[in-house]
C-alpha cells in the first residue's frame, strides 16, 4: 500500500466500489443482470467509479501493447510472405535456407527471453519495452537492404533478441493491473493483435507485389520490411506515455493519485503482490514449485503445434497457388484464429474454467492435423479445412500464461521469472524441432510435420492434465 494513501471520503468511496465484488473476485454474490452485464464485458457490472478507472486502464494499456504485438507479429509474418513474394528468388535462398532463417531468430529470441524478464526488475517497463521496440524496428528496415541470406541471418539473430521482450513483458504488464474476471479477455484481445497482424501483412505483401514492385529499386518484399519498420516508430513513442510499470511504482502522468490508491486496493483484493525485490532464493523457490515444470511442457507443446500453420502460404505456392492467393488465402484463416481466441476469452472468464477451454482450442487443432496427416490432396476442400482448424488453437496461450499470472499471484518477481522460463522453454526446442518436422523443400507434403503437430497437441492435453491435478491437490504460495 503506498505511503501517501488518501484519508478522505473518495478514497473510502474508492474501496467500497471495489468491495462490491467478493474478496476472490467472484460474481456469485452479485444479482442476476450485472453477472450478465460482467460477462458481455467486465466493467459493466462495476460501479461508476471503478468502471471509470478500469476504461481508462484499458484505453491507455491495451491501445500501446496491441499496436506494440501487432508490430512484432508483423515483422514475423513478412519473412514468411516475403519469402515467397521475390526473397528467396533474390537472395538465392535453397533447401533448409527459410527453416534456418527462422532458426537464428528463435535462437536470439530464447538467449532474450528471460534475460529481459530479469531487467525488468531494475529496469521500469515503461522505459525497457518501448527502448527495445525502437531498436528492432531499426533492424528490421535494414533487412530491405540485405543481399545475402547470411546477412539475414545475423538481422534475423538480433531482432529474435529484441523481440523476446515483447510478449512475456506485456503478459506481466497486464498481471500487474487486471484481476481474475478481466485478465482472460485482455490476454486474448492481446493475442489477437498478432494475428490482426498476420492478416495485414498478407494485404500489404500482395498490395505491394502488385503496386510496388520495384519502384526506386526496391522489390515488394523490400518495401514490406520498410513499412514495418515506418509503422513502428509512433507506437514506440507512444509506449513511454502509455506503459504505467505496476500499480505501487507507477509514475504514469495518465492517472490521479486516487486511482493509483484504487489500483493497489483491487490488486490486493485478488491477492496480486507488489514487487519486493528480486533475490537468489526466489530462484530456489521457483524451481521448487510444479508450475514452472507443467506450465513450460504445455507451452512447449502449443508452440511446436502450432508452429504447422506457418506453412500454409509455402504449401498453397507449392501447390500451384498465385503468389497473391498464397499471401491472401491465408488471411482468412487468421481472421477464424481471431474469432476463435475471443471466443476462448469471453468463455473462461465468464466461467473460469481455463483448462476446459483450452481444452477445447487444442481438440479442433487436433482435429486439423489429424485431416493432414491423412493428406487427402485431391479433395481441396477437405485440405483447407485441414489447415484452418490448425489455426484454431492459437488463442489459448494467452489463458496458459493467464494461469501462471493467476497462480503466482503472491510474487511479481516469481511471475517474472516463471513466464520467462515457460517462453525461453518453449523456444530452445522450437529452435530445433522445425528443422526436423518441417523441411521447407519437401512442401506441399511433410512428411512427418504433419503427425509431429498432432503429436504436439495431444502432449498439450495431457500437460494440462497434469496442471489441473496439481492445482487441486497443491495451491503455490510464498512462505
Amino acid at each position: 500500500m503506498s505511503s501517501h494513501k488518501l484519508k478522505t471520503d473518495e478514497t473510502n468511496n474508492v474501496k467500497e466500489d471495489i468491495s462490491a465484488v467478493s474478496e476472490t473476485g467472484s460474481h456469485r454474490k452479485l444479482p442476476l443482470s450485472r453477472r450478465i452485464l460482467s460477462v458481455v464485458w467486465d466493467s459493466l457490472d462495476k460501479l461508476p467509479k471503478e468502471r471509470k478507472f478500469i476504461n481508462k486502464v484499458d484505453c491507455w494499456i491495451m491501445s500501446y501493447v496491441c499496436m506494440a504485438y501487432f508490430v512484432k507479429y508483423l515483422d514475423q509474418t513478412n519473412v514468411n510472405n516475403a519469402y515467397i513474394s521475390g526473397m528467396k528468388e533474390d537472395l538465392n535462398m535453397s533447401g533448409q535456407d527459410y527453416n534456418y532463417l527462422q532458426t537464428m531468430f528463435t535462437v536470439g529470441y530464447c538467449l532474450g527471453n528471460l534475460p529481459s524478464q530479469l531487467i525488468m526488475t531494475k529496469i521500469r517497463p515503461s522505459i525497457w519495452l518501448p527502448s527495445v521496440e525502437l531498436i528492432w524496428g531499426c533492424l528490421v528496415m535494414a533487412m530491405a537492404a540485405a543481399k545475402n541470406v547470411k546477412t539475414l541471418y545475423a538481422l534475423r539473430f538480433l531482432i529474435g533478441i529484441l523481440e523476446a521482450s515483447a510478449y512475456p513483458g506485456i503478459i506481466t504488464l497486464l498481471g500487474n493491473w487486471y484481476t481474475p474476471q478481466e485478465l482472460g479477455k485482455r490476454s486474448a484481445i492481446f493475442v489477437c493483435s498478432a494475428m490482426i497482424s498476420q492478416m495485414f501483412s498478407g494485404y500489404l505483401q500482395a498490395g505491394l507485389y502488385a503496386g510496388m514492385d520495384g519502384k526506386h529499386g526496391f522489390s515488394a518484399w523490400q518495401w514490406l520490411f520498410i513499412f514495418d519498420g515506418i509503422i513502428g516508430f509512433p507506437i514506440c513513442i507512444y509506449g513511454y506515455f502509455a506503459v504505467p510499470d505496476s500499480p505501487n511504482n507507477t509514475k504514469a502522468k495518465w492517472l490521479k493519485l486516487e486511482e493509483k490508491e484504487m489500483a493497489i486496493d483491487r490488486m490486493n483484493k485478488v491477492g496480486r503482490k507488489p514487487p519486493r525485490g528480486l533475490k537468489w532464493r526466489t530462484f530456489y523457490e521457483v524451481f521448487t514449485m510444479w508450475p514452472v515444470y507443467v506450465f513450460s511442457v504445455s507451452f512447449t507443446a502449443h508452440v511446436l503445434g502450432i508452429r504447422i500453420y506457418n506453412y500454409f502460404n509455402i504449401y498453397l505456392k507449392a501447390s500451384g497457388y498465385s503468389v497473391e492467393d498464397a499471401n491472401l488465402i491465408p488471411t482468412a484463416a487468421f481472421g477464424f484464429q481471431a474469432i476463435m481466441t475471443l471466443l476462448y476469452a469471453w468463455w473462461s472468464d465468464a466461467t473460469q474454467q481455463r483448462i476446459l477451454v483450452i481444452y477445447f482450442g487444442v481438440l479442433l487443432s487436433l482435429a486439423g492435423c489429424i485431416i493432414l496427416s491423412v493428406y487427402p490432396e485431391h479433395n481441396k476442400a477437405a485440405m483447407m479445412a485441414g489447415w484452418f482448424l490448425t489455426y484454431a488453437e492459437t488463442g489459448v496461450s494467452g489463458l496458459i500464461m493467464t494461469m501462471c499470472n493467476e497462480l503466482l499471484s503472491f510474487s511479481t518477481e516469481h511471475r517474472l521469472i516463471v513466464i520467462g522460463v515457460v517462453e525461453t522453454t518453449a523456444f530452445v526446442f522450437n529452435a530445433w524441432v522445425i528443422l526436423l518436422t518441417y523441411p521447407s523443400g519437401e512442401a506441399p507434403k511433410f512428411s512427418i510435420g504433419y503427425e509431429m503437430a498432432a503429436m504436439f497437441f495431444a502432449i498439450e492435453m495431457c500437460a494440462m492434465g497434469v496442471a489441473w491435478y496439481c492445482m487441486k491437490r497443491w495451491k503455490p504460495s510464498q512462505e
